[in-house]
């Protein structure tokens, strides 16, 4: 893995405060001026209309314990100098009341885990170091005067952490459950299942983890470089390990659901027992990331082994909901198997989707016999919704409404805001990962409820969930840096009110990055580096402005790319850099002392006589918008790491007609293109130049054939196309779209994107 900068909030100049910065945001906050000091005659009472709380009392007297070397005694009453926890019947069942004067604390709630968020909050109250693994006598804790009102808005706030691609022990799962459960998250997602390998032990079927739980290789570096490491992974859970895990969560009121992939993403399973599978084949365990043709045959044998994994899955996990997958299932055996196609004449099914649909109804059925339900994403909608399945909505928010239109829960998690295996900053910077680009802003910035939904449709919505897909995440560590502040802002979503200050939270996670760095958490500050913001200037050409979360940092930067240093421009936020010529701009973050304190960012910028110009697209961009209406003629370029600049056409054309404002002379126009084939993103066949004065009649100057190739390498091509000199106002430009994905392809069939980006004429 790529090493990132890391940087200690000590080496930023925030040291811990006793300051009110809790996360998520409460309900509402009445500050006081006073305080109350927990001292060695301090005791916590447990009112005996409250005895719920007292294992959440006891989880307090040990924290304290932990920092002070004693714990304070648990008593049933007491008027001053206490930390009390009291019934209130009247409260919502994760809502709490805390109330802090100089006599003593007050955590009124209704329910054991209304209790324990008050507890939470409380500790966030305290010095950052009352999270600290040793003794520090001299600690005070100190806790400032208020009275919180606090219940969360949505019922389900989640995580998912992949342990099928890698695995992870069980010690780090356990501080991930801490780290939730401080931030008041209630839901842990293990995808336990996967292509790579199969992570949970199943007494009747043995060799689903001495076969496949072991691959013997994972690839090295991206997907596109073709490269592995010659090296075994592999590892699973135990079913006592899994108890034990089960029931240390429940002491944090984390409920953990259990994914086991269907039909699709199986080859592990399929290796251990290949008479699950339609081809009669040998399998091995998946060693190549994405899309796996090779699934579930939905005879009678593979519902009887599914049917036998749950059952013991559900008596392991007590969890309401079992997670069944249900995504990226390809159809392609199914369509090539007799017995498929036998079936789906036999039972009146429309094809292969349907075929899908019969299989998910067959498992809801078991599933809700057991007395569960399923949850699936959304995939699952595909061929008709089973009766009572959850969907978990991920590419985009479309399934969601779908579903939630259908009367159907939802829970929202679309990869365009949580799925936290994106670059947060610069990918030049960072360690890999997947793509695409989702800073921790952006996050922040998500609402779970579209307003495609009326208020009676917006009440299946039940939540929000981040995602962790470790294809490139090995190593706890490095989860944690994917993972950690992002998940914060989703468990912000979660829990606070809509209306919410990105500025506010960031003060708020300046303070909070120091308790997780007390819990040994390995976050990331990206978040820190330079923003960058783009407006016009008079000639609608690009103009820049530059700054970071902590006003009273330093920018530095320069105009040619060079890494800034201690001697580089600083910018001044009164101003803007106006951009008139092509530039590479790079820009850091420093503090006083001359020290650089961010990752170091870069953008590129091209000039040209179209640069700022309108244009019409005779086919509208689906998904990826290039982030503003003209984005093709910004100035902006774009990376074969972020797609955030790129305009993306599923399975159309470009068909561009650009408007220069005036007849003018050129003799080159450029363009680049993106080709990523494990994103399903090709290049063109082919790019037409025409031009036109009166915008009706287009005159052919150049057509360019391009190489019907596939490269499983991800680039940018940058087509440079020589003109005899031409004089004209309009210029179309038209690229052909690759088409259908070819054979070999896990999507072969499906609609290819074409991604452009910055057109330039000179």
């Amino acid at each position: 893995m790529k090493k990132a900068i890391l940087f200690s909030l000590f080496s930023l100049g925030v040291m811990a405060q006793n300051s009110i910065s809790i996360i998520p945001k409460p309900l509402s906050i009445i500050e006081g001026k006073s305080k109350f000091i927990v001292d060695q005659n301090t005791k916590i009472v447990v009112t005996k209309d409250a005895e719920d709380a007292m294992e959440v009392a006891e989880q307090l007297a040990l924290r304290i314990k932990i920092v002070k070397s004693k714990a304070p005694e648990i008593v049933n009453e007491a008027n001053s100098n206490s930390i009390k926890f009291t019934k209130n019947t009247n409260l919502p069942l994760e809502g709490y009341e805390l109330l802090v004067n100089q006599k003593g604390v007050t955590i009124s709630a209704s329910s054991a885990i209304g209790y324990f968020y008050g507890f939470q909050s409380l500790l966030q109250l305290m010095p950052t170091e009352i999270f600290s693994a040793s003794v520090n006598s001299n600690l005070k804790l100190t806790i400032p005067e208020c009275i919180i009102k606090d219940n969360p808005r949505f019922e389900y706030r989640g995580v998912m952490l992949d342990v099928g691609r890698y695995f992870f022990p069980i010690t780090y799962i356990k501080k991930l459950i801490d780290v939730l459960a401080l931030n008041k998250m209630n839901t842990l997602h293990l995808h336990l299942t996967e292509d790579q390998g199969w992570r949970i032990e199943i007494k009747k079927y043995p060799k689903l983890t001495e076969i496949g739980s072991i691959r013997k290789e994972s690839m090295l570096g991206h997907y596109r470089d073709q490269k592995y490491d010659g090296k075994p992974h592999g590892g699973f859970y135990t079913q006592d390990e899994i108890r034990d895990l089960v029931a240390y969560a429940q002491k944090k009121f984390v409920t953990i659901v259990p994914e086991i992939e269907m039909p699709g993403h199986a080859l592990a399973a399929l290796a251990s027992y290949p008479e699950l599978g339609c081809t009669g084949e040998t399998y091995e365990v998946g060693t190549k990331w994405g899309v796996e043709q090779r699934v579930f045959c939905p005879t009678e044998k593979t519902f009887s082994f599914l049917e036998d994994v749950l059952t013991e899955v559900i008596d392991l996990f007590p969890s309401k909901y079992i997670h069944i997958g249900g995504d990226e299932c390809p159809k392609n055996t199914w369509k090539a198997s007799a017995f498929c196609q036998e079936l789906i004449k036999k039972e009146g099914l429309k094809d292969e989707h349907e075929l899908q649909s019969y299989f998910i109804r067959r498992i809801d059925k078991f599933v809700t016999s057991k007395g569960r339900k399923i949850i699936g994403w959304d995939e699952i909608l595909e061929g008709g919704l089973s009766p009572n399945a959850t969907v978990m909505s991920w590419r985009g928010t479309t399934g969601g409404i779908e579903a939630a239109k259908q009367k159907h829960d939802v829970i929202m998690t679309p990869n365009s805001y949580v799925y936290l295996d994106y670059y947060q900053s610069d990918p030049a910077s960072e360690p890999i990962a997947i793509g695409g680009f989702l800073p921790l802003q952006k996050t922040y910035s998500y609402e779970p409820i579209p307003t495609e939904l009326s208020l009676e449709e917006a009440k299946y919505i039940k939540g929000v969930q981040a995602n962790l897909w470790t294809e490139y995440v090995s190593t706890p560590e490095h989860a944690d840096y994917m993972l950690f502040p992002r998940a914060l802002a989703v468990a912000e979503i979660g829990w606070s009110d809509k209306t919410k200050s990105y500025e506010n939270f960031t003060k708020r996670l300046m303070v909070h990055l120091e308790r997780l760095k007390f819990m040994s958490v390995n976050y990331s500050n990206a978040f820190i580096d330079v923003n960058y913001t783009f407006s016009k200037d008079s000639k609608n050409l690009p103009t820049l402005s530059l700054s970071t979360v902590v006003p009273s940092y330093i920018i530095r930067y320069t105009l040619d790319g060079s890494q800034p240093n201690e001697k580089s421009m600083i910018f001044d936020p009164s101003k803007k850099i106006n951009i008139s010529q092509d530039r590479n701009i790079s820009s850091a973050v420093f503090n006083k002392f001359g020290e650089r304190i961010s990752n170091i960012t870069t953008k590129s910028f091209v000039i040209s006589k179209s640069t700022g110009k309108s244009y019409i697209l005779e086919n509208d961009p689906k998904k990826y918008l290039g982030g503003e209406k003209y984005a093709l003629t910004n100035g902006i370029r774009g990376d074969v790491n972020n797609n955030e600049p790129w305009v993306g056409f599923e399975g159309k054309n470009l068909n561009l007609t650009l408007d220069l404002g005036e007849k003018m002379a050129f003799s080159s126009v450029s363009l680049a293109f993106m080709s990523a084939y494990s994103s399903w993103i090709m290049s063109p066949l082919n790019v037409e130049i025409l031009i036109s004065n009166d915008n009706k009649t287009f005159s052919p100057i150049k057509k360019i054939e391009l190489r019907k190739s596939v490269s499983l390498e991800s680039s940018v091509q940058q087509l440079n196309i020589s003109l005899d000199t031409q004089n004209a106002r309009f210029v179309k430009i038209k690229a052909e779209n690759y088409g259908p994905l070819p054979e070999g392809h896990p999507g072969v069939g499906k609609p290819s994107w074409l991604f452009v980006d910055e057109i330039s004429v000179r």
